[in-house]
């Protein structure tokens, strides 16, 4: 899957999460955000940057903060 495609697909996954999350009680979206926060430290740490194409691996880390702070702005 070229680089275009994978972005284009986590696009669409990021508007059905942010709509999802959007219909859930506050105390619920603030735990998910919390927990998603958590996921986006994990995909930053320097060991899994090593050996993936890298516009692709920082496309996607853009994208994970970018939904990161709009659910964090939902909670």
């Amino acid at each position: 899957m070229n680089a275009q495609a994978m972005l284009g697909v986590v696009h669409a996954q990021e508007l059905l999460i942010v709509s999802l999350i959007r219909a859930m009680p506050p105390d619920e979206r603030r735990r998910i955000a919390d927990e998603f926060q958590q996921q986006v430290d994990l995909a930053e740490a320097p060991h899994l940057s090593s050996g993936h194409d890298r516009e692709i691996n920082e496309a996607f880390k853009a994208h994970i903060r970018k939904l990161s702070i709009l659910l964090a702005s939902l909670s």
